[in-house]
């Protein structure tokens, strides 16, 4: 019977090859060690850098887009002001043009109400009563006397005439004026031009008769009375025509005014002068 195979050589063997597996991992491991760590670092720095560039890629889309939000900003700003300085001036020129529109408005309804009264006159300090309920005959008679019947070679035509629309004054107070339409404009101006200058008697009452003008001229003529009155005593040649223009005769030359103001200083400067 063959001998038993000893167990002892088999057994070294194994733990041999066992710790020449535990020092080769080891070694390996320590490899491992050694190199890990620049791999890391370059792969750290790798993600470092492409942070870093997406983070400038970022602030500098940051800035310009804030760039770009304050120049917006100052652009509201600046249309905003611009918007309220629009504002104003159109509010400014709306009432300029209402003012303007009223203003031409008002001119256009005193030249239709002068216009309306352009063949008007008023007759002024004729006793209440007298007309007799008949104004119209009464003017169309009432003229010729005071004037003179030798003026009119034919009978005046008067439209209509009435006193003007007040209360009746009581006895002994001053007479409403008479409002009385010549139907003929030449008729009237006739009638204006003999009453210059002139004592008009009715019944021993003195009359007066004047052209039936609007208040807003009325209130312009009135305004040259000053100048008017230095005229004359200075014995200058002039005339105020419709609706408030006057004109002055001065070394052969015709002088017209529209403004009272400039006809005083043209008074003191020029005619007192010389």
């Amino acid at each position: 019977m063959p001998p038993k195979a000893s167990k002892q050589p088999k057994e070294s063997l194994q733990s041999a090859t066992g710790m020449e597996v535990s020092i080769s991992r080891e070694a390996n491991q320590a490899t491992i060690d050694e190199d890990l760590p620049p791999v890391w670092e370059k792969v750290s720095n790798k993600i470092l850098k492409t942070i870093n560039e997406r983070f400038d890629k970022f602030e500098l889309s940051f800035q310009t887009l804030q760039t770009t939000l304050q120049t917006v900003t100052e652009k509201m700003n600046i249309a905003e002001e611009q918007i309220q300085e629009h504002e104003v001036r159109i509010s400014s020129l709306e009432t300029a043009l209402a003012e303007r529109k009223n203003e031409l408005l008002r001119l256009k309804l005193d030249d239709l109400e002068g216009r309306s009264r352009r063949n008007n006159i008023k007759i002024v300090r004729v006793p209440e009563g007298e007309e007799k309920g008949k104004p119209t005959e009464f003017v169309a008679g009432l003229l010729p006397k005071l004037l003179g019947a030798t003026h009119f070679a034919e009978p005046l035509i008067a439209d209509r005439a009435h006193r003007v629309l007040q209360p009746k004054p009581p006895e002994g107070a001053k007479p409403r004026t008479i409002i009385a339409r010549v139907h003929f404009y030449t008729e009237k101006e006739r009638i204006l031009r003999l009453r210059a200058g002139r004592n008009l008697d009715y019944n021993g009452h003195e009359v007066y008769i004047f052209p039936d003008y609007t208040a807003e001229v009325l209130s312009q003529r009135r305004s040259f009375r000053d100048v008017m009155q230095e005229l004359r005593a200075l014995q200058v040649t002039h005339t105020l025509r419709f609706p408030a223009k006057l004109c002055v005769q001065h070394n052969g030359q015709l002088k017209s005014f529209t403004s009272p103001s400039e006809a005083a200083k043209f008074v003191e400067t020029d005619l007192k002068q010389d």
